[in-house]
């Protein structure tokens, strides 16, 4: 099944990120990205073999670790 993006003209659009990728989109380290995994900060599947983060919990971290957002 493939999943599209009504807005692109027929690009898939990404629900699932590796540690590197989401590392390279924050501009940070693998490690910090294992750290904010560890701290709660980012939430990952447990269903697969290697951590994949979720669009979601990207944007659920920005929302509440940005000024404006969060508590």
């Amino acid at each position: 099944m493939k999943i599209v993006n009504p807005n692109d003209s027929g690009r898939v659009e990404r629900l699932l990120y590796s540690v590197p990728e989401v590392a390279g989109l924050f501009g940070i380290s693998e490690k910090s990205v294992y750290r904010l995994l560890a701290r709660g900060l980012l939430k990952s599947s447990s269903a697969l073999r290697h951590k994949r983060i979720s669009q979601a919990s990207i944007d659920e971290f920005i929302s509440t670790t940005t000024n404006g957002g969060g508590k």
